[in-house]
């Protein structure tokens, strides 16, 4: 009788453990997207006057931008953005660090990892199989990444996927391109600690600059 009352505590607790790491990352997710969403809609705010003026002197800086040294990196914990694949239905607020809490509450930017505003290197993200990168089994070669920050969205496509051993990070090395390497563990379903490492791999689209994406409109108009 004791024992069935024991065992029946303990299911309880480990449920209520499970209910509360659920709600936490979901609210914290949240509550970042909409800090994120809130950020990203204050350019949109400033007055046309001054909007050429700017566009003006981001292309005349645009050479001297590439060779400037890259960004600091984020303190651990900091959101760094969000990624989501589409097609999968993934999305997932980005953490600094790889910490047991920055992996509870979303997936985490591995730190000496490139950021996805630099023009070259390898971003390395982390998340758990059995939580944000759930959708990782099924994903497919040319599917689209999106890595959204407070720089835009950029876009990634997917080149391919590898097991490898845990041991191995050879996967995460800088890289003269710039490249998106997604890392969760391996088999999906296996129960435990997963004894390798499930590995996406995708190379950045370059983005097509406004004026060039609309020159077709103006030769149809002069036709």
């Amino acid at each position: 009788m004791w024992a069935e009352r024991i065992l029946l505590a303990i299911g309880i607790l480990c449920l209520g453990i499970f209910v509360w790491s659920w709600l936490d990352a979901r609210l914290y997710e949240r509550e970042q997207n909409a800090r994120l969403e809130q950020a990203l809609a204050r350019p949109a705010a400033e007055t046309d006057s001054f909007e050429s003026l700017r566009k003006g002197a981001e292309r005349a800086q645009e050479k001297r931008d590439k060779q400037k040294p890259p960004p600091p990196a984020p303190e651990l914990g900091e959101m760094v953005g969000r990624v989501s694949i589409p097609r999968l239905g993934v999305s997932a607020i980005v953490l600094e660090g790889v910490d047991k809490k920055a992996l509870r509450r979303g997936a985490g930017h591995i730190p000496a990892t490139a950021l996805p505003e630099q023009e070259e290197g390898n971003v390395g993200i982390a998340a758990h199989r059995d939580s944000f990168f759930r959708g990782l089994k099924d994903i497919q070669e040319d599917d689209t990444i999106e890595m959204t920050t407070l720089d835009g969205t950029f876009r990634y496509e997917v080149e391919w996927t590898k097991i490898v051993k845990p041991a191995d990070v050879s996967v995460l090395e800088p890289t003269d391109e710039p490249v998106l390497t997604l890392v969760t563990c391996y088999p999906f379903y296996f129960v435990g600690s997963a004894p390798k490492r499930f590995i996406v791999r995708a190379r950045k689209i370059p983005e097509i600059p406004k004026e060039e994406s609309q020159e077709w409109l103006v030769d149809v108009d002069t036709e």
